[in-house]
Parts: C-alpha cells; structure tokens; sequence
C-alpha cells in the first residue's frame, strides 16, 4: 500500500491508456506508446548521469543504471526535467509511464554496469533513508519506487577482483546490494559470456549477452570468459585499473537487431605503455557489429577508441552526455564517421553542455540531435527508428524523427 501511494504520487494520480496499434509519429507530436512486438530502448536525459530504460517485446523491464550526480551545474548539467525532484524519482516517473503500455508497474532486472556516482548514485545529507540505513538514490532509489526482482552487479559481494574504494556512493551502493540479499531478494554477479542470466518474460522474445564485465570477456562459447587483467601482483601505481575497467558490457539481440551498452569501458593504454589496460576494445570485438550503440564513457577521450567503431561498427550511436568533457572531439569524429569521403553515422546527445559546445562546435552539424531522450523502436522484423522527445517537462513531445532503418544483418 505504501508503494502504491508513492508511485501514484509520482505520477500525479494519472491512469494511462494502454497502447493501441503502431501509430506514426511526426516532430511536434507526442511519441506513440509501445506496443507488444516493439522493442523500446530509452536513453534517459537526466543531465546528472547514465539511465537508459528497456521495454521488450514482451513486456519485459530492465534498467541499466541510474546516475545522480551531486556536484551542480558546474560539474554537470541541470538536472532535467527540473529539481524538484531527485534524478531517481525522475527516472521512475518515466519507466513507469512508457510500462503502463504493457501494464507493468515493476522491473524485471536491475543492471549497474560498475559502481560510480553517475551510474548508480550519491548519497547526501537530507535523502531519504531506509530502516537498513540505505540511502535512496540513483538506484537504490529506482528499487524503492519500481522494485526489480533481479539485480545484476559487476562484483557483489566480495568485489574480489577489483575492490570497491571506500567512497560514501560506494558505501551505500554495497549497503543496498545487502539489504536486497537479507530481505531474500534476488542480487546476481554478472556472468560474463551467459546469455542466459537475464530471461524475457516469454520465452526467446529477446536474448540479452553479457559480453564484458568486472574485468573478464567473453570467449565466443556460451558462458564462457576469460580474464582481461594481469595478476594484481603486477600490477604498479600508473598500471592499477580503476572501476571504469570492470563496466558490464552487453549486446541486446532482437531478430536481426543488435544494440550494445558498455557502461565506462576505457581503453587508454597510457600511451602504449599499458596495453592490457585497453578492456574497451577486446570487449566490442567480441560483441562484434551492432546497429545502435551506447558511447562508451560518454564519449569522453579514454573511450570510444579506433577499435570500438570499427568492431561495433554502428550505424547510429547515443553518447549519454552530462559533463562539460562529454564527448571528447576525437571520439565524437570517430563516431560521426567524419572525413572527407566516408559514408556518416549518427550521433545522438542527450545532453551537451555549453563548453562542449564551443569545443565540439565543428561537428555539430552533423549531430542528429544535442539534447533530450533518444529512443530507439525496433520492429520484430528488425526494422527501427531514432525519435528524440524533449527533455524538459514530461510531455514526450517529440523534436526529432529518424527514418526507418533495417538492421545491417538483413541489408547483408
């Protein structure tokens, strides 16, 4: 009962229609509802972190990440669609108004690609808290409001191959990871290589593969991986990988549409002088060629190397922006595809801050868009479209519409 009166709380009250058939949609419009059959992947403006919501074909749920980054404007961009409420309420608000198509009102799955405050949230004085003294942010946040039956972590409990820093947003991330497993609720480590971990609700709707993750790729064989780290022994003070090397990564297959999300997966080698330290690029190979793909790190200069477009090999990529840094000119190039003579890609940002701006100014032109939720609709056949709808209040007006596009598996 208590979590009924907060969700109809967050939402103002509201019931919502239940989605009819496929409907067209031109900017200005509102994006049409899902309908079963669709696959919808929202990439969630929040304008403090990473938040990306999926609705299967069958009604399926899962969330992979939801940042709240503390540090204000200066550190970020405003949170969107204002601050009258905390990047997690926000978040749910959301989900639960694009599920009520399918009449679900929880999550299937939690995924938090690695443990950092713009992925899976910070603690402040003043947030609400639970009886196990968890806080309630970013996805702690999202489980108070929109349970999930099943969590995925890159390393609960024992974070044995890399530890967790003793960081306040590190403290509470653990704490509410404990609290689930006390409570008898379902918290999982990633099994790096398993396509078998997270199940749609019917059965080979979808198949969702862990390809990377907490420092291990897959090998190619079902369930099967291998570690990507030299033995902590050898490790030095310069050559220590740090949280963004364990990201989970994984690759979402729908029929012939294939998307990637690799949280921070870095592959800055320190200028030749670490090459093991490149995780990013072993990790795209073995997710192979995808047609959508999240930016790795947002885009930012230790990700998005040479080796992530050309193993993804993309034709549209969502860099979810929040930071001044975000994404770096030469990723963004690279992403674009963007010399003389070469066949474009898009690009979609989800938020890009006024200095990013000024610095990314000569490829702008060539971005889809620089702000709001970025949306990909898959048909069963695997045909899809790019909508962007705006980020400031929650009306889910659209302002761009991309054209139907078909998987290159099919075109191939």
């Amino acid at each position: 009962m208590r979590r009924d009166l907060l969700i109809r709380g967050l939402l103002g009250g509201g019931m919502f229609a239940l989605s009819g058939p496929p409907v067209r949609a031109t900017v200005g419009e509102t994006l049409p509802p899902w309908s079963p059959g669709m696959l919808d992947i929202h990439h969630i403006d929040t304008g403090v972190g990473n938040a990306t919501f999926i609705l299967g074909p069958d009604g399926t749920t899962m969330l992979i990440d939801c940042g709240a980054t503390r540090g204000g404007p200066s550190a970020s961009t405003p949170p969107r669609p204002d601050m009258s409420r905390s990047a997690g309420a926000w978040v749910v608000r959301y989900a639960l108004r694009h599920a009520a198509a399918a009449g679900r009102g929880t999550l299937d799955a939690i995924i938090a690609t690695h443990v950092h405050p713009d992925h899976v949230g910070s603690p402040l004085p003043g947030d609400p808290v639970t009886r196990d003294g968890v806080v309630l942010t970013g996805l702690s946040e999202i489980d108070a409001l929109m349970p999930a039956d099943l969590v995925i972590d890159r390393g609960f409990p024992d974070y044995a191959a890399l530890p967790l820093i003793k960081a306040p947003f590190a403290v509470n991330h653990r704490a509410w990871l404990q609290a689930r497993q006390s409570a008898g609720r379902r918290v999982e480590q990633v099994h790096v290589g398993s396509s078998r971990q997270v199940r749609p609700r019917k059965a080979g709707a979808f198949t969702l593969r862990f390809v990377g993750g907490d420092g291990r790729v897959w090998t190619g064989a079902e369930g099967q991986s291998r570690n990507l780290l030299l033995p902590p022994a050898q490790w030095t003070t310069e050559s220590t990988p740090e949280e963004n090397h364990m990201s989970i990564a994984m690759v979402l297959d729908y029929g012939p549409f294939r998307y990637f999300a690799g949280g921070d997966l870095v592959a800055d080698t320190h200028d030749g002088a670490f090459p093991w330290l490149d995780v990013e690029t072993p990790i795209v190979m073995a997710a192979g060629k995808v047609d959508v793909a999240s930016a790795d790190h947002h885009g930012y200069f230790d990700a998005c190397w040479p080796g992530f477009t050309r193993a993804l090999d993309a034709d549209a990529y969502v860099i979810q922006g929040w930071h001044a840094t975000h994404p770096a000119m030469a990723s963004l190039q690279r992403m674009l595809n963007g010399w003389r003579g070469r066949a474009p890609r898009d690009v979609f940002i989800t938020r890009l801050d006024p200095a990013s701006r000024s610095v990314n100014a000569r490829f702008l032109p060539q971005v889809r868009s620089c702000e709001g939720h970025v949306v990909v609709r898959v048909s069963p056949d695997g045909t899809y479209r790019m909508f962007v709808t705006d980020s400031r209040d929650e009306q889910d007006r659209l302002t761009f519409r991309g054209e139907a596009k078909t998987a290159k598996s099919v075109r191939t």
